[in-house]
């Protein structure tokens, strides 16, 4: 017997195994198409978890890159005296305490948090933290968000229960107000 005539008995042989246990899969390897279709029923699977990892890991950093942008930018602004306020009230040497905000809806444009949440992708919802440290004139904005919201396409639940913080501090020119 040739290799060929070899090659092909063992796969009639695998053929016929195929149809005992699973018809449907022996009466598909028998014809090109079903071969084709099963091929792809396949590679498509290991090919899909791929995708959507690459999705859901490319939108987390997307998100955390948009947090720390704006998160610099509002310290940035404050540290520089360009807006002298926050959520509580206009930064005074008796209003220098901690800020917890949600982004949704917009704060106001005077306030330190709006410009820590312009701009943040939509599908999450996040958390401002704004705070003046006056022994050394700083300004701390910390975001925060659940790293499930912001994986749009968390499939396999990789970014389940953890959360993405943010923090930038900008010296301020001067003393505390």
């Amino acid at each position: 017997m040739s290799g060929s005539m070899l090659a092909r008995a063992a796969m009639m042989r695998g053929l016929a195994l195929l149809d005992r246990h699973v018809p449907v899969v022996g009466a598909l390897a028998r014809c090109r198409r079903g071969i084709a279709m099963l091929e792809f029923a396949l590679v498509s699977i290991p090919l899909m978890i791929l995708l959507f990892g690459i999705i859901s890991v490319n939108s987390v950093y997307f998100v955390m890159s948009s947090m720390q942008q704006n998160a610099m930018y509002a310290a940035q602004m404050v540290a520089q005296g360009t807006i002298t306020a926050v959520n509580t009230g206009t930064l005074t040497s008796s209003n220098t305490g901690a800020t917890n905000v949600n982004c949704s809806p917009l704060p106001a444009t005077t306030k330190a948090e709006y410009y820590a949440c312009n701009g943040l992708p939509s599908w999450a919802t996040y958390t401002v933290r704004t705070s003046e440290v006056c022994a050394t004139p700083s300004f701390t904005v910390s975001i925060s968000v659940s790293a499930t919201a912001a994986a749009m396409a968390d499939v396999f639940k990789f970014f389940t229960g953890k959360t993405l913080v943010v923090s930038s501090t900008a010296m301020k020119q001067g003393s505390c107000p």
